[in-house]
């Protein structure tokens, strides 16, 4: 069954309305609150990381009533979204109800710029948003909540990640770590292109069109932080055109998974790299998006929109996964994003816009809204405007409709939208007037009840996260010290009954450190 939330979103009761995140700054500790008798459940957790060698970390718990429906859990998304990977160093924490619930809030953000497309990505404690494919600004910028606009970071680099208590990132064809080159190829060796590090390997596709023949590779370098990467020590898998480059990536266990725009699936597990699928540069099939899900690598699929699942060893197709809106056409769809918010799975579909979740409690999708107001929906055309932009001789689906964004980010689930490209607006595309052209490239901010993703502190070794649900908040907090809290309405804590637990396991998929100690108190 197919349940709209969209009048839900807009009609959400007045006790959804308060969500916020309190700052630990301003934190009382939490044993004023575990000891009261107003408490739902308590979870203490000592684990060890291990390592840090870009793995997905996991879930680290997850509850569930005694009908087995999942009530609450925590854990570390693990999540890639076309160039952008999700901050390694985010705890994100749910509660839900038993039944679901499809109340939220939306609210429509100030445009980042002016051109047709933003992409999103979370990093450091700042949400980032910047342009991609045919731009004119190339500004990466921040949000600031508090002032309500978006700020000029001229500092940031965009795309990178935290390893250990460092920063790895990719700079003029150079890729550092703590500011310091670990990786710069010689002159004449080619470009550094699409970096990916998951369990100790380091990978990158090396590339130079313009040689005789063209060089284009994806190369697989044992790193770990502290050290340099040799591309000499590095597996080589050579790619089947020169115009071949990567679009999603992730983990399952020690495979990591890589995709292109021609539509090759490549495993690289046991020093050795795997064809899952071979590029096909005459049929369509491109993966977007990466994201662990239970046991499994989910992949956001072109052209049909829905998900491919890769459990270790074999990829299969999804179908229904999600649904089609009702009312366009079925070709050519594309799931861009993932996320996992509120312990639901998020996908946003081009060319419409849609964004679905599943709430695996329901076994079901719900049709979440469309990111656009415009034109109506119709499936005598594949994507929207093709007639008026043809009109004009252009590619007919310049004016589709991407869900380019679907980031966790505090208590919300931000959403952002572009053209399919990023170009500014030129006023030959008078069928655009106003409001309707300031919808490609806009931001949203969706808030339901019971999410809160919070910035945990790196440590060497053992550290203890502790989880306390009450009636009136949900509180986190990391070796004594709040990570922040968020306020709950009684309402919806009072259909939380957690029966059992699992630990190490949950939506986030398997936890990859150690549990030391664990305690759950209900």
């Amino acid at each position: 069954m197919k349940i709209s939330a969209d009048f839900l979103c807009r009609l959400a009761y007045p006790f959804l309305l308060g969500i916020c995140l309190k700052s630990a700054a301003n934190a009382g500790p939490p044993s004023q609150k575990e000891g009261s008798n107003d408490m739902v459940f308590n979870v203490s957790m000592q684990v060890d990381l291990g390592k840090d060698i870009g793995q997905n970390f996991g879930a680290l718990f997850e509850t569930a009533d005694a009908q087995g429906n999942v009530v609450a859990g925590a854990g570390f998304l693990g999540l890639h979204n076309t160039d952008a990977r999700s901050d390694r160093r985010v705890l994100h924490v749910f509660v839900k109800p038993p039944t679901g619930s499809d109340a939220c809030t939306v609210q429509k953000l100030p445009k980042p710029s002016s051109d047709a497309g933003v992409y999103l990505n979370d990093f450091d404690r700042k949400l980032f948003a910047r342009g991609r494919g045919g731009r004119k600004d190339d500004r990466l910028r921040f949000w600031n909540d508090t002032a309500q606009r978006w700020i000029v970071d001229g500092k940031t680099v965009p795309l990178s990640i935290h390893v250990g208590d460092g920063v790895l990132a990719l700079v003029s064809n150079r890729v550092t770590y703590k500011d310091k080159p670990i990786l710069q190829l010689d002159p004449g060796q080619g470009a550094i292109g699409e970096p990916y590090y998951a369990n100790g390997i380091f990978v990158f596709r090396q590339y130079d069109r313009k040689r005789t023949p063209w060089l284009n590779n994806l190369v697989a370098c044992p790193w770990t932080p502290g050290k340099t990467i040799d591309p000499s020590e590095g597996h080589i898998l050579n790619l089947r055109t020169a115009v071949e480059f990567v679009y999603g990536c992730g983990q399952l266990g020690q495979a990591v998974v890589i995709t292109t725009n021609t539509g090759g699936v490549y495993v690289f597990e046991n020093r050795n790299w795997k064809v899952l699928l071979e590029p096909d540069t005459q049929t369509s099939f491109q993966i977007y998006s990466a994201v662990n899900y239970y046991d499994t690598l989910l992949l956001g699929h072109y052209p049909t929109g829905e998900l491919y699942e890769f459990d270790g060893v074999t990829l299969r197709l999804r179908e229904g996964w999600p649904p089609v809106m009702e009312g366009v056409s079925t070709n050519a769809r594309e799931a861009q994003t993932t996320a996992i918010y509120g312990g639901d799975l998020y996908v946003g579909v081009w060319p419409w816009a849609e964004v679905w979740k599943y709430d695996r409690n329901r076994s079901d999708w719900i049709f979440v809204r469309r990111m656009f107001t415009h034109p109506e929906i119709t499936d005598a055309t594949t994507h929207p405007y093709e007639n008026e932009t043809a009109a004009l001789g252009e590619v007919l689906n310049r004016w589709g409709q991407r869900v380019t964004g679907l980031v966790p980010f505090g208590a919300s689930l931000y959403i952002s939208t572009s053209a399919k490209g990023s170009h500014p607006f030129e006023p030959r595309f008078d069928f655009l007037p106003g409001d309707k052209w300031q919808e490609y490239g806009a931001v949203y901010k969706l808030t339901a009840p019971g999410h809160l993703s919070v910035y945990t502190n790196w440590k060497d070794g053992p550290t203890r996260f502790g989880f306390t649900l009450a009636r009136d908040s949900i509180t986190v907090t990391q070796d004594g010290v709040e990570l922040g809290s968020l306020p709950l309405s009684p309402e919806l804590a009072s259909q939380i009954a957690p029966q059992d637990i699992t630990w190490g396991y949950g939506v986030y998929g398997k936890f990859r450190g150690k549990i030391i100690q664990k305690a759950f108190e209900k």
